[in-house]
């Protein structure tokens, strides 16, 4: 009897010791708070500046073959833009942009010789954002200037009106800096140019562009 007695006061002394530990075991500790890793995400909302240097090949007919009949030309370009994107918040992103340039796309043959001078563009851009890369289309009015010489020394210079369609790629490299990598094509159609005693002569050119800018975004 004193025996079991013993056993029992011996589970009860075990029991009392292990209550603490077990208590402490039983404790909640809410868990610390995940710390974000991720950077918030780039917003094309906002004005933006830049300039460019590409390289275009112009396509030029005239109407008479006794000018120059057709010209297939090249040459640098370089320019600035400026525009307005709207970040819709759901990966696209809408804006509108203008760009001048100043030309050396040149082309001759034995009949005479054509070159574009200059060009201007206004559009509209719809891209689809992957944070911070953007892919785009775009197209809008263009107007350029246009000069052409024919085999007997006749010149003549005008401005053409026309449209313009393309595609390009632009990153946000660092902070606010973007760069951009660009296609154009530009249909200026026909103006009437006058060769003097060759006569008048409708001349049409259109051009494809490839341009690389920097820019930044405010």
């Amino acid at each position: 009897m004193l025996r079991i007695r013993t056993l029992s006061l011996s589970a009860m002394a075990l029991a009392l010791s292990a209550a603490p530990v077990l208590a402490a075991d039983l404790t909640y500790e809410p868990a610390p708070a995940p710390i974000s890793t991720s950077s918030q995400a780039f917003s094309w909302t906002g004005p933006y500046v830049g300039a460019t240097v590409g390289y275009g090949w112009s396509s030029t007919d005239a109407s008479s073959q006794n000018a120059f009949g057709s010209i297939n030309g090249n040459g640098f370009k370089g320019g600035l833009y400026a525009g307005y994107n709207f970040d819709l918040g759901n990966q696209w992103v809408v804006g509108a942009e203008v760009d001048a340039n100043l030309d050396d796309v040149s082309g001759s043959s034995a009949r005479g010789d054509v070159r574009q001078r200059w060009d201007s563009t206004a559009r509209a851009r719809v891209g689809y954002a992957f944070d911070r890369y953007l892919a785009y289309g775009t197209g809008g009015a263009a107007i350029s200037g246009a000069s052409a010489n024919s085999y007997n020394g006749a010149a003549d210079s005008n401005t053409h009106l026309g449209w313009t369609v393309g595609a390009g790629v632009e990153a946000q490299v660092v902070g606010n800096v973007t760069a951009r990598l660009e296609y154009q094509y530009a249909d200026y159609g026909k103006k009437t140019y006058d060769f003097g005693s060759q006569g008048n002569s409708d001349v049409d050119f259109s051009t494809n562009t490839i341009r690389a800018g920097v820019g930044v975004k405010f």
